[in-house]
């Protein structure tokens, strides 16, 4: 059976030409996405960062956040001055306008540690002096910086190689004392013994210097929105592939029919049959595996350009040629290639010799006893996934990479059952255009007799426009639901922010604490039980005790918002269920500044849409900046504008700020769906068109009957036009099915966290796919029958398939 399958494929190129391209296709869009996941995987740099050159780093024993100081009562060293050889250093948040949001001081002492080098100027001397990493451009200018310190203007006198792990400007060591008092850690070139032991001390050396990094992770840490975006991006790219390679080859097996029979009837046995076809199948799987595994080489390049260039991976992100991507991407391709040929030969081969001829030509089965499992399976699926994140987790339903399985398989459902569902809504599509005259009827006839045919096209359709309807509108609901909630739990009229993001200066915080201002200041704290187990690591706010009930105003589900003290800890029902929390109950905690304290849990209250809803006191986050304060009247606002004249904070409308944060969501989304949808749309649409030409090839004696009968060559032409863009109109009314199912199967989730809240239908996406579709179904569909349409109609007629 190998010697004839080759032969066939050497002897029949074109017959096998539309299976080739669609696997090369699927192939290399898998391998890309294979490519860019396993470049996320792992420590990219696993050795010591930031003390790379120290011998040994003292930091505080508890250094749970990333304020973590040393303790003020260490000997001279840090009193009274380091000795020889040790280095103080502190880390402290710096922004310039239009620098990077993450930007961090140090003392230019610590610059030794890494080691930075000096390519070009000098070390900052005068306190109105730094030195910027990879800033060689700006040396000689004069920039504002703001500190937590206020603004002040600084020359920048010398650039150093710039690190992947931060982006930094060095001070002189009084500057960086002066702006950022408390030293974060300690650390020596010369000999371990050199720095300080103490309770409260943690002495780091060899690779547990690694713990002291800004990410002791090793970059892996910078790489999680990449994972997350590729590890999504990958499933949906996997699946629309992997199903499209199938549909694609099942058809092409389904244009053979009258050549499977004839084998029948020549004395073929069944498994001679399947053998044969499912041989041309490795075959042409194996070629256009390999092909397409290199070709994602070249895309997982542009890929990671892309990613870079939008700030979904870090500028030192890159992506290698991973083997064991690439094998998996091939083996993918090729049992894509076997499954749909398989799906089809086992039943061919199954049939009489008599009845083989008749089968293959007129078969009214429009779908298999396969193919009803698999359709019926992801129904079951999408909805078994989506109640049981309703009933567990329901705050799942706003993230993509958590609840994009839902989506996922009501679109791959609805493609499955298309050949079953065209007959209904193709009719229900022409039937305004019924007393048009006979045109219309001849194209819906034409799309119901070639069922199989249609639904080939039709399925890319709806991979194409689901994907889109469904994904698109689950994250405009997400958003949505996230910017209702915080609007519903906030009472205040207006809001104090930075002028240039980041925290709010210490000047700043000063003014707020003489005014009825309720500040928040984002901290990160550990949580243990009484044997001293750490039970989780939380993000959290620090507020006034009495800010939570009345501006502040968290949905409670157990315990009470009421007379609290600082002594209270609120957490949501996520964390209370994973850590098997209640009010009531006393848990440890290790601040941010390394301390721990006894805490009790006051309240439960519903699990937000951004992460953990964690609130404890501010007095735990004393010389913290915060992030923001809400001011709760509009004489307040007028009050705190006429205060913060002339400091780096700006007063705003509570409002504004909710529909600007809202937008800034929605613009994140956007980028993530780029590639998330972008890439398996755009091979969806190649499919398309692929199919188009694959069904005109096996259409040359019907046309040529067609124009036979008096149609002429226009006439044949905008006869499959109007074809095409009736199997486009059936592909987007399954697709908006499916969208339609999605979110009423979202909105059943949200709605146990958010009382009300706006679905969106993302109209203008949707339109431009659906307008893609039509454009590539007809242009591929009309050129490959003009093509078959050159010769002679006579002699297209009697020419053998």
């Amino acid at each position: 059976m190998l010697k004839l399958a080759m032969a066939n494929l050497r002897s029949r190129w074109t017959a096998f030409a539309g299976v080739f391209a669609a696997l090369v296709l699927g192939t290399g869009l898998i391998s890309m996405m294979s490519l860019v996941l396993a470049a996320t995987a792992g420590t990219p740099h696993p050795a010591p960062q930031r003390f790379a050159a120290a011998t040994a780093v003292a930091v505080p024993a508890d250094a749970r956040g990333e304020a973590a100081r040393l303790p003020t009562g260490l000997p001279a060293t840090v009193a009274g001055g380091a000795p020889a050889g040790v280095v103080a250093d502190r880390t402290f948040a710096v922004r310039r306008p239009g620098g990077p949001s993450d930007a961090v001081g140090h003392g230019w002492s610590s610059a030794a540690l890494t080691p930075y080098h000096l390519t070009t100027g000098r070390a900052p001397v005068a306190d109105d002096e730094i030195v910027l990493t990879g800033g060689a451009e700006l040396v000689g200018h004069r920039i504002p910086l703001t500190t937590a310190a206020g603004r002040s203007a600084y020359t920048v006198v010398g650039a150093t190689e710039q690190r992947w792990f931060e982006h930094a400007a060095f001070f002189t060591d009084a500057a960086a004392a002066r702006i950022s008092p408390p030293v974060n850690a300690l650390a020596t070139t010369g000999p371990a013994a050199a720095l300080p032991t103490a309770d409260g001390v943690l002495l780091l050396t060899g690779q547990d210097r690694r713990q002291a990094d800004p990410d002791p992770s090793g970059g892996a840490d910078q790489l999680l929105n990449a994972q997350a975006m590729a590890a999504t991006t990958s499933g949906i790219a996997v699946s629309v592939a992997v199903f499209i390679v199938i549909a694609t080859f099942a058809f092409s097996i389904e244009q053979r029919g009258r050549e499977l029979a004839l084998l029948r009837l020549t004395g073929a046995t069944p498994c001679q049959v399947a053998g044969l076809v499912l041989a041309e199948a490795g075959l042409v799987g194996t070629a256009g595996s390999l092909l397409g595994s290199l070709l994602g080489v070249a895309g997982a390049g542009v890929l990671r350009g892309w990613m870079v260039h939008h700030g979904v991976a870090p500028g030192w992100f890159d992506v290698g040629a991973d083997p064991l991507a690439l094998l998996l991407a091939a083996l993918l391709g090729v049992a894509a290639a076997l499954s749909g040929a398989a799906a089809v030969a086992v039943r061919a081969a199954r049939v009489r010799p008599v009845a083989a001829l008749r089968d293959s030509a007129a078969n009214s089965r429009a779908m298999t006893p396969l193919r009803w499992v698999l359709a019926l399976g992801l129904f079951a699926g999408a909805v078994a996934t989506g109640w049981t994140i309703t009933a567990t987790s329901p705050e799942y339903a706003v993230n993509a990479r958590k609840y994009g399985a839902v989506p996922l398989l009501f679109v791959g459902g609805l493609a499955l059952l298309a050949p079953v569902l065209l007959r209904p809504v193709a009719r229900l599509a022409t039937w305004p255009l019924a007393r048009l005259g006979a045109g219309p009827l001849i194209v819906r006839q034409n799309t119901l007799n070639a069922g199989r045919r249609t639904a080939a096209t039709v399925t890319p359709v709806v991979v194409a426009v689901g994907l889109v309807a469904a994904m698109m509108s689950m994250q405009g609901a997400g958003d949505g639901a996230r910017a209702d909630l915080a609007r519903s739990q906030t009472r205040a009229a207006a809001v104090v922010l930075p002028l240039d993001g980041g925290l709010l200066d210490r000047p700043t915080a000063a003014a707020l604490a003489n005014l009825r201002a309720t500040t928040v200041t984002p901290t990160r704290l550990e949580i243990s039980g009484a044997d001293g187990t750490v039970l989780d690591s939380l993000s959290g706010k620090a507020v006034r005790p009495d800010a939570l009930g009345s501006v502040l105003k968290p949905t409670v589900v157990a315990g009470s918002l009421t007379g609290l003290g600082d002594d209270f800890l609120v957490v949501d029902e996520h964390t209370a269920r994973s850590d098997d929390l209640s009010p009531g109950q006393t848990v440890t905690c290790w601040l941010p500044d390394g301390s721990r304290t006894a805490l009790r849990i006051a309240a439960v209250v519903r699990t937000g849409l951004n992460g953990d809803d964690t609130y404890l006191s501010a007095a735990h986050t004393a010389g913290a900046l915060p992030a923001l304060a809400w001011l709760d009247t509009p004489a307040d606002a007028a009050t705190a504008r006429t205060a913060l004249d002339g400091l780096d904070a700006a007063v705003g409308p509570a409002d504004l700020y909710f529909d600007r944060s809202a937008a800034k969501q929605r613009a994140q989304s956007r980028n993530a769906s780029v590639v998330v949808l972008g890439i398996s749309v755009g091979y969806s649409l190649l499919s398309v068109a692929n199919t188009l030409v694959m069904a005109a090839a096996g259409r040359r004696r019907e046309l040529a009957a067609l124009n036979l009968a008096g149609a002429t060559r226009a006439q044949t032409l905008r006869l499959i036009a109007a074809e095409s863009l009736l199997a486009v109109l059936v592909g987007t009314l399954l697709a908006a099915v499916a969208g339609a199912a999605v979110a009423a199967t979202q909105a059943t989730a949200l709605h146990r966290l958010v009382g009300g809240f706006a679905a969106t239908v993302p109209w203008a996406p949707l339109a431009q796919v659906v307008v893609l579709c039509a454009a590539v179904a007809v242009t591929a569909a009309v050129l490959a029958a003009w093509r078959v349409t050159r010769g002679r109609s006579i002699e297209a007629a009697g020419a053998r398939e």
